[in-house]
C-alpha cells in the first residue's frame, strides 16, 4: 500500500530547499519537535486536510438511530424549522469510524418503496386493475409524482450533528450518505489521488513559506547563516503558490472521481435501477 502522507513529505523535501523550510517553520525554536511534525501540524492538518476532505473524503453510509436523536422543545411545536424532535442526530464516533463528518451527500429512505401516505391511497385495492379509476390514478401519479416519498436535506452542525430540514416530527430511519474527513495520517486514500494530493501539499507548504518569510527577508534578516540573496530568490518564486494550490485542489477533485466507491455512488444516482 502506498502511503500518501509519506509521498507528500518526499515531494516537499525534493522541491523546497531545507534551509527555507527550517527558516519558515522556526525549527531552532522547537528542538523537541521534528520538522515533519511542524509541517504536518501547521499546514497539512491545519489547512490541507479540510480542503481535501471536502473534495475527496471517504463516502460512508449510515442509518440514523433513534438513540442518536437530540430531542428539542419549542414554544410552538408546529413551527417548521424551529422545533422537531427527530430533526437533529449526534453521530457517535463509533458510527463514523472515529472521523469527523465533512458534509452530507444525500438522505434517502433505506428501503425500496415508492409510495407516500398520498400514494398509498392511489394504490389501494379499490383503484388497482384495468379500470377507468386505476388508469386515471396511474396517469395522475405519472404527472405529479404523488406516489413518491419526499426526502429531507441534511447539513452538518458542530459536534458531528446531522440536522434534517424540513423538521421531522416522527422518527424515520433515514439512510444518510456522508463524506468523512481524513484522519491525521490521511489513511485510506486511493492510489489515483496520491499524486495530486502531493501537489496540493507541496503548494500549501510553499505558500506557508512565502507568507512567513517574505516580510523577514524584506527586513534583511539572516536565517542561521543562509545567504539572503539565495533565500529571497527561492521564496519570491513561491508568490503564486496560492493560485497553484487552488488549481491542484481541482485536479485532486477530478482524480477522486476514479475511486471505485465514488464511481459506484455516481452510477447509483445516474443509472436507473429497480
Amino acid at each position: 500500500m502506498i502511503d500518501g502522507l509519506r509521498r507528500a513529505f518526499s515531494e516537499i523535501y525534493a522541491n523546497i530547499p531545507l534551509p527555507v523550510l527550517q527558516a519558515a517553520f522556526d525549527v531552532h525554536e522547537f528542538s523537541n519537535i521534528s520538522l515533519d511534525e511542524l509541517i504536518k501540524q501547521r499546514v497539512l492538518l491545519a489547512r490541507v486536510r479540510d480542503d481535501v476532505s471536502i473534495r475527496g473524503g471517504k463516502l460512508f453510509q449510515m442509518i440514523l438511530n433513534l438513540d442518536w436523536a437530540l430531542f428539542t422543545s419549542s414554544p410552538s411545536p408546529f413551527a417548521l424549522g424551529v422545533s422537531g424532535s427527530y430533526s437533529s442526530f449526534r453521530i457517535p464516533a463509533s458510527a463514523r469510524e472515529n472521523r469527523d463528518i465533512a458534509c452530507v451527500m444525500s438522505v434517502r429512505f433505506p428501503y425500496t418503496i415508492g409510495t407516500s401516505s398520498t400514494g398509498n391511497f392511489y394504490n389501494t385495492c379499490s383503484v388497482k386493475g384495468d379500470t377507468m379509476g386505476g388508469l386515471a390514478c396511474a396517469s395522475l401519479q405519472s404527472q405529479t409524482n404523488s406516489n413518491m416519498l419526499s426526502y429531507p436535506t441534511g447539513e452538518v452542525l458542530p459536534g458531528n450533528v446531522i440536522h434534517l430540514n424540513p423538521a421531522q416530527y416522527n422518527f424515520t430511519p433515514w439512510e444518510v450518505i456522508v463524506r468523512l474527513c481524513y484522519d491525521d495520517d490521511f489513511s485510506g486514500m486511493d492510489v489515483s489521488s496520491i499524486r495530486p494530493f502531493c501537489e496540493v501539499c507541496l503548494e500549501a507548504v510553499k505558500q506557508y513559506c512565502y507568507t512567513n518569510l517574505m516580510m523577514k527577508i524584506e527586513s534583511n534578516l539572516v536565517f542561521r547563516g543562509a545567504e539572503i540573496g539565495y533565500m529571497r530568490t527561492v521564496v519570491e518564486s513561491y508568490s503564486d503558490a496560492g493560485e497553484k494550490y487552488n488549481e491542484a485542489l481541482l485536479r485532486l477533485g477530478g482524480a477522486e472521481l476514479y475511486q471505485p466507491q465514488r464511481l459506484q455512488y455516481i452510477l447509483r444516482r445516474v443509472v436507473p435501477h429497480g
